[in-house]
């Protein structure tokens, strides 16, 4: 197992990896829509959703992935009824026609403490 860290996606507080990789299977640790270089999470749900397919995109590219080679997201959203549309707009401009499996669960207490983040997405990708 290959652990996988890159600066160019926020790095988790605990000793946990933004992602390792074992057999061409690349599994990304909670993934969050803060900025890298600010650690802020913008304001409004779009801008939130599309950081964190940014986020996923430089994390993937460190394992020399891409968001084509992803088949599954798990997707965690505070309030699915509000956020979902704008998520949903964010996976259709960063997959395009490429429709990896998912689910999505409304999950009240998740995050560092007071951030009160929309999202949290893992994800398995498949390096051939």
């Amino acid at each position: 197992m290959e652990i996988i860290e890159t600066a160019d996606a926020p790095h988790h507080t605990g000793p946990v990896p933004q992602a390792v990789e074992s057999d061409g299977w690349i599994f990304v640790s909670a993934l969050f829509g803060n900025d890298p270089v600010t650690g802020r999470r913008p304001a409004e749900a779009s801008a939130e959703a599309d950081q964190i397919f940014a986020n996923l995109t430089v994390i993937l590219a460190a394992a020399g992935a891409g968001l084509s080679d992803v088949v599954r997201v798990g997707i965690f959203m505070r309030d699915l009824q509000r956020d979902r549309p704008p998520f949903n707009q964010a996976w259709v401009r960063h997959f395009g026609d490429h429709r990896p499996a998912r689910s999505a669960v409304e999950v009240q207490d998740f995050g560092p403490p007071g951030e009160d983040a929309r999202y949290m997405v893992e994800a398995q990708a498949h390096r051939a």
